[in-house]
C-alpha cells in the first residue's frame, strides 16, 4: 500500500497540471472549461460528490469535453476530524454519486478538502487503493485577484508542477489567472495535462473503484412485467435507436455524435469480462405507441447481468419496470441473482420498497457493465 502524498509529477518531464477543487453552484463550470480549451490545456476537477449529484449535466460535460473529474469527498468535510467509519462513508458516497451520474467507475485518486489529513488518514486511503494528490496552493480560495494568483504561482510553474486552484463561487479571479498561466506554461515549454498522465510520469498506474447492486431474485413478482418485447428484428432495433437518441440519456450524449453511431452501438454485442451480451434478451418497453425503455443483458452462471439500460422518463419507477422484467427473465433462465451497475442507489431504494433483498458491493469489472465506453 502506498501512503505517499503526491505533491508534483516527474521533475525531469516538461509536464504540469492545472487542477480545480470544489465545484461552483452559482456559476457554470463552463467558465473554467472554455478557458482551458481555448488555451489547449486539460484540467482536472476535484469535485465533491454532493456537487456531482446536484449538477449531473455539468459533471458529464467535464468528461465529455476531455477533462478529468475526480473525488474530493462527498460533503467537503475536514477529513482529519472524521472517525474511520465516517471517513470511508465519505469515499463511498462520492464513488456512488460519480458512478450513477457519469456511468463510469470513480478514479482512485483524490484530494483532501482544506488539505486536511493525518498520517492515519493516508493509511486508510491506501486500504482502498487511493492516491492522494495535493500540489501548489494558489491561494485563490480567499477570492484574491488574478494578478495575485499569478504572482504566487508563476515562479512555481516548473516541471511536474500541480497547480491547486478552485472552481467555485469565490475564486472568481481564477479564470483570468488561468488564461495567463496556461500561456506562461507554454512559454516555459510545459505541457498542461490531466492528473492521470502526471501520475503516469511517476510510474503510478491509473486505477478505479466501482460498485454494483446484487439482487436476490424474488420467489414471485408483485405485478407482471408488462409492455416488454424482444427487439428481434432489424426494424425494431432501428426504431429503438432513433427514438432513444431523443431521450438524451448519458449513454448516447456522452459518447456518440449521431443517431447512426448510436444505432451501430446498439447492434454491437456488449461484453463484460467473460460475460457476453445475450442478444435474445435485448428487450424494449413499448407504451403509448412508442419506445419507453430498453435493456441489454447477459448471463454469468446463476446471475442475470444487466449490462445497459435506459428509459425515456427519469422517474425511479422506470427502474421498477426494469426490475420486474429482470426477475421474470431470471426465473425463465434459472438465474437466482440479478446484477446492475447504473443508477444503483435508486434501484436499491426501489428494491427496498418492493421487499426484495439487495446489496451494494464493490465491482472489480465495472467499466463494461456501465454501458458507456
Amino acid at each position: 500500500m502506498n501512503n505517499e502524498v503526491i505533491w508534483h509529477g516527474d521533475l525531469d518531464q516538461s509536464l504540469c497540471a492545472f487542477t480545480f477543487d470544489d465545484g461552483p453552484h452559482r456559476y457554470s463550470v463552463e467558465l473554467w472549461l472554455d478557458i482551458l480549451e481555448q488555451g489547449g490545456a486539460i484540467g482536472t476537477f476535484f469535485f465533491t460528490g454532493e456537487w456531482i449529484d446536484r449538477h449531473p449535466g455539468e459533471a458529464r460535460a467535464i468528461i465529455a469535453r476531455g477533462h478529468v473529474l475526480a473525488p474530493h469527498s462527498y460533503h467537503h468535510r475536514r477529513m482529519a476530524q472524521l472517525p474511520r467509519d465516517v471517513f470511508f462513508e465519505e469515499l463511498k458516497l462520492t464513488e456512488l454519486a460519480y458512478q450513477d451520474v457519469t456511468g463510469q467507475p470513480c478514479p482512485a485518486f483524490m484530494r483532501f478538502p482544506y488539505c486536511s489529513f493525518t498520517p492515519e488518514n493516508l493509511v486508510w486511503l491506501a486500504e482502498w487503493g487511493y492516491t492522494d494528490v495535493e500540489g501548489e496552493d494558489s491561494g485563490d480560495w480567499a477570492g484574491i485577484s488574478a494578478e495575485q494568483i499569478m504572482e504566487r504561482i508563476e515562479p512555481r510553474l516548473q516541471n511536474g508542477a500541480i497547480v491547486v486552484q478552485h472552481s467555485n463561487d469565490i475564486a472568481l479571479g481564477t479564470p483570468a489567472a488561468l488564461k495567463a498561466l496556461i500561456r506562461k506554461a507554454y512559454e516555459k515549454n510545459l505541457t498542461p495535462v490531466g492528473i492521470p498522465e502526471l501520475l503516469s510520469s511517476l510510474g503510478i498506474k491509473e486505477s478505479f473503484r466501482a460498485w454494483k447492486i446484487v439482487i436476490d431474485v424474488p420467489a414471485e413478482i408483485d405485478v407482471p412485467a408488462d409492455h416488454w418485447e424482444p427487439a428481434s428484428r432489424e426494424e425494431d432495433l432501428r426504431r429503438l435507436a432513433y427514438e432513444s437518441a431523443d431521450w438524451r440519456v448519458p449513454q448516447f450524449t456522452s459518447s456518440y455524435a449521431s443517431e447512426r453511431d448510436w444505432y451501430e452501438h446498439l447492434r454491437t454485442p456488449l461484453s463484460r469480462g467473460a460475460v457476453m451480451e445475450n442478444r435474445e434478451l435485448l428487450s424494449v418497453r413499448h407504451f403509448s405507441d412508442s419506445c419507453w425503455g430498453y435493456v441489454r443483458a447477459g448471463v454469468d452462471g446463476d446471475t442475470l447481468v444487466l449490462m445497459d439500460y435506459a428509459a425515456k422518463e427519469t422517474q425511479a419507477d422506470t427502474l421498477v419496470y426494469l426490475l420486474r422484467w429482470a426477475a421474470q427473465a431470471s426465473m425463465r433462465l434459472g438465474c437466482t441473482r440479478i446484477e446492475a451497475g447504473r443508477d444503483i442507489r435508486r434501484m436499491s431504494e426501489m428494491c427496498r420498497q418492493l421487499g426484495w433483498k439487495a446489496e451494494l458491493v464493490q465491482d472489480n469489472q465495472a467499466a463494461p457493465l456501465l454501458g458507456i465506453r
